[in-house]
Order: C-alpha cells, then structure tokens, then sequence
C-alpha cells in the first residue's frame, strides 16, 4: 500500500469500530428494556392471580362481606386472609417486585345496595415507572388493570377510565398498581362458587356440596355407593339385597318374604312374613301373627296380646293384675328354709306344698318353722346387747337368769317387734322360730 493511502485505511477502521460500538450499546439497551418488560409480565401475573383469588373470596363470602361494608365504609381483604383460607398458596409472597403489599377494597355499588363492586390496590414500596404502569396495567387478566399516576385517581389500561380513590375508601401514591372488580365481575363470581362441581377441588369443598332440594324429575341416580340422610321417603318399592336398621322401621304395610333383622321396629299396619327376627324391642298398633313369634328381649303391646295355644318365655312381666282362667302351674321346686331373692317369690315344694320367699328363705305358710339360733358372750362387767332383728318368736336356751353374783343373760323383744340379747358377764344363745 502506497504511503499516501495509509490515512484512508486507518479511517475507515475506526468508522467501523464507531458503528460496531453503537450497535452493541443499542443492542444491550434493546436486552434490558425485553428483561425489564419481562419482570414486568411477571407483576402483572402476580396482580392477577392475587385479583382472582380476592374475586374467589368474594363469591364464596359474598353475603357476609355485602353485610360489613358500606358504600363509604369499605371491607378490606388482605393478602394474609386469602392465604388463610386457601385461595392463595401459602408461599404467595406478600409484595410485588417495588416492595408493593396488595389490598382489596369492597363497598356497596350506590345504584343497587344488594350488589358488590371492589378495587384491588397497592401501597407501600418504592414507585414503577410511567412505562411499567401502562404495560402491567395492560397485561393484567383478572378484572379491569389500572394505575394510580397522580396519588389520588386510578386510571384504566389505555386510559379507558378513571375513578376517584375515594370511592372504595383507599389511600395509596403514584406510581401503583390497581384492578377494578366491578359488580358483573364479582356478581359472576358469587354464581361460579354456586355451580356444583363434578370433580374434587382441593381446599374447595363447598364446590361438591349442594346447598338447596334438588329434583331428579322422575329420572334415576344410577351406580351409587353409599347414601347417607336424615330420613327416606318412598312412594313406590324399595327392594335390595340386604337391609340394616340401627332405629325404627315405620310402615302401614310390610311384606317380607325372608328375614327382618332390626334393632327396633314400630308398624302400624300389618306385618307378614316367612320369618322375623327382633333382637330389641318390637311394637305394633296393629296385629302381629305368624305361626312362630320369637323375640331375644321384649315384647311391647300397646293392648291385648292373645293366643289360643301356648305363650312363653323367661321371664312374663304384668304391671297390672296377672289372671288366669284355669290353674296356675308351678314348674321350679324349692324347699323351706333354703334361700331366695327378692322377697315375695312364690313357688312350691316337692309336695306341691305353697312356699314363699320371706326374710331371704323359703317358708310354708302352715306347718314346721325355720329356726335361727344367735350367740353372744359378753365378759364385762357392764351390759351389753346384740340386735338379732325380727322374728315370731325368740327364746333363751338357757333361760333369763342370774348365773351368780353380778351376772345376767336373757332374751328380750322391743316395742319395734325386734329381738336383742342382753348379756353381762357371761354368754348367752336364742332361739328364734320364723313360720
């Protein structure tokens, strides 16, 4: 190369090296500004899963939250309440990039009392640049993306609308975030929580529950596992393989051709059937019949219960009188003097000879009577007695008497027909005859 072209190269490379430098420098500033926006994606995601959440919570609590708020008083959501009760995860971070905590605001819509409308808003940290607001804003999906530029008025994404802070009773600065929930938004809300899931949603179990009658129209409920309720009523036949009662069967008319097993039945029509079984109680206001009527407790009428055969059972209890128009067998044979339980038991003896529980034995009316003998010594120098209770008649085996000097033993009876044994330095035995 000529020496005379030797400058023009070496201009040529530093115009070049000057271009390659501006392009770089744009180029990362164009990077930083596609980082920046995408940090901003992500609040704007962030705003709109908090927005959904709060409209969640609304509908789920809308009566109790139309009745806390006015339409100057607002009711206030926080982040901390939607994570307590589900409708946020619990690692939901409480602010957004700037610092900035998110609050939903709820008053009363001033055209219709009975209707909701909330803004969510932001408060606290540091402020987003004007270009951020419109983007967030814009890309917000849950209700209506907004911004507060001044301090005191929310602005709409592309300026679409504005309203005063003060109508939802906020306070917040520029350079914050906002969505409106308007009256349709949280409106739709409240019926979305009232339509009824076909699948489980986890922590939602309000959406599988139905909260009024619900009328098949004549069609059926087929595959069911269990049901569970308070009370069935059935116009028509109810048949299955199995039926188990823990409480009371009720029907004018009961055909079984198998068994009833129940814990309890009550019927006030007939009940017919192959077999029965009750293993507690079984009333009737009608008729029971069957050739065999068995039952492993008690049977309850509310009258008579006739037979023209036999009736039986261990024990027959009769609250009133127990009569009977021919003779009235014993079948369990005791003998006197042996012990019973409860006092006024009648059975007999081997003879045929009437006996009767009293004073814990058996006795006969007439004839030999049981004797009890009691002993009681005394030594001392004073009187002592022993009560030996109440018998027809009582006796000193020895006789009242004085032994020697200072002594005395008898047998005596009280005014209350009791017997006792007095004793004084010496030892005394009665005999005492109960008939």
């Amino acid at each position: 190369m000529k020496k005379h072209d030797r400058g023009w190269a070496t201009m040529d490379a530093g115009i070049a090296l000057v271009v390659l430098m501006v392009v770089v420098v744009f180029g990362l500033s164009k990077l930083s500004d596609w980082q920046q926006q995408k940090n901003w994606q992500i609040d704007a995601a962030r705003t709109s899963a908090y927005a959904a959440a709060a409209r969640a919570y609304v509908g789920q609590n809308y009566v109790t939250l139309l009745s806390a708020s006015t339409t100057t008083a607002p009711t206030v959501i926080t982040t901390a309440m939607l994570k307590s009760t589900g409708f946020l995860p619990s690692g939901f971070t409480e602010t957004n990039s700037q610092g900035q905590k998110m609050q939903t605001y709820l008053v009363r819509n001033g055209q219709n009392m009975e209707l909701l409308q909330g803004m969510v808003v932001s408060s606290g940290g540091s402020v987003f640049p004007a270009k951020a607001l419109r983007l967030i804003a814009r890309d917000i999906k849950t209700g209506f993306g907004g911004y507060i530029e001044d301090g005191i008025t929310i602005t709409g994404a592309l300026r679409a609308w504005k309203i005063p802070l003060s109508s939802y009773g906020a306070s917040s600065g520029n350079g914050h975030i906002a969505v409106l929930l308007s009256t349709d938004e949280l409106s739709g809300a409240q019926q979305d929580n009232d339509r009824l899931y076909r699948f489980q949603v986890n922590g939602r179990p309000d959406l599988n529950k139905m909260h009024t009658s619900i009328d098949m129209g004549g069609n059926n409920l087929n595959d069911v596992g269990n049901i569970g309720g308070q009370n069935g009523f059935f116009n028509n036949t109810v048949s299955g393989a199995n039926g188990s009662f823990t409480g009371n069967v009720n029907a004018t008319n009961g055909i079984f051709t198998s068994n009833i097993n129940a814990t309890n039945g009550v019927f006030n029509g007939t009940v017919s059937g192959a077999n029965g079984s009750f293993s507690q109680n079984l009333s009737a206001g009608g008729q029971v019949s069957g050739n065999t009527l068995w039952a492993g407790t008690d049977i309850g009428a509310g009258r008579n219960i006739s037979a023209t055969n036999q009736v039986s059972g261990a024990t027959v209890y009769a609250s009133g009188n127990l009569s009977a128009g021919g003779v009235l067998q014993l079948g369990q044979v005791n003998n006197a003097g042996w012990g019973c339980y409860p006092n006024g038991q009648v059975s007999r003896d081997a003879n045929g000879g009437i006996l009767s529980c009293r004073d814990g034995a058996w006795v006969s009316p007439a004839g030999k009577p049981r004797l009890s003998e009691y002993t009681y010594t005394n030594y001392a120098s004073s009187y002592n007695y022993s009560g030996i209770g109440v018998h027809d008649f009582c006796t000193s085996q020895y006789g009242n008497e004085n032994d020697r000097n200072d002594s005395w033993r008898g047998v005596e009876r009280l005014a209350d027909g009791s017997w006792r044994i007095t004793v004084k330095d010496g030892s005394e035995t009665a005999m005492c005859l109960d008939w």
